[in-house]
């Protein structure tokens, strides 16, 4: 994309379309003919007036969000299941009634949740659900 506007929304703009380059019309001609080729090459070019904006970004907000997708990624079907009805404030003993499991078996599926989540309670977890997904607010599990 070859543009005048370096604000933010259309630099994600940009890149949630699909763009493989970012390049302000401030450019020299070297630099827009570099990132001509890169493109064109397959790689990408973003300019250096947005790049550091780009990996601020990545940095607090995409690769803090990937770790997060990986560490759900670790629960087993049963630890899903056993958040999900957890995140709707089901007591260890209904999560044992609507799994058919014993309690002592939700416990240790709780811990587990824990430890693969790096939460330190409930409250932790149950809002970790409902940040990524796992839950979405108004729906029955």
């Amino acid at each position: 994309m070859l543009t005048t506007f370096g604000e933010d929304e259309v630099l994600w703009g940009a890149i949630e379309a699909g763009a493989a380059g970012f390049v302000l019309k401030s450019s020299s001609a070297e630099d827009l003919i570099a990132a001509v080729r890169a493109v064109a090459g397959g790689g990408a070019w973003f300019d250096p007036a947005v790049a550091p904006r780009l990996l601020e970004r990545y940095r607090r907000v995409i690769a803090p969000a990937a770790r997060d997708a990986a560490r759900l990624e670790l629960l087993t079907n049963r630890e899903h299941d056993v958040l999900r009805l957890m995140a709707r404030g089901a007591t260890n003993a209904e999560i044992a009634a609507d799994l058919h499991i014993g309690e002592a078996t939700v416990k240790t599926r709780v811990g587990g949740i824990f430890a693969k989540l790096g939460v330190r309670d409930r409250p932790a977890a149950i809002v970790f659900a409902y940040d990524h997904g796992v839950v979405t607010p108004g729906r029955t599990p």
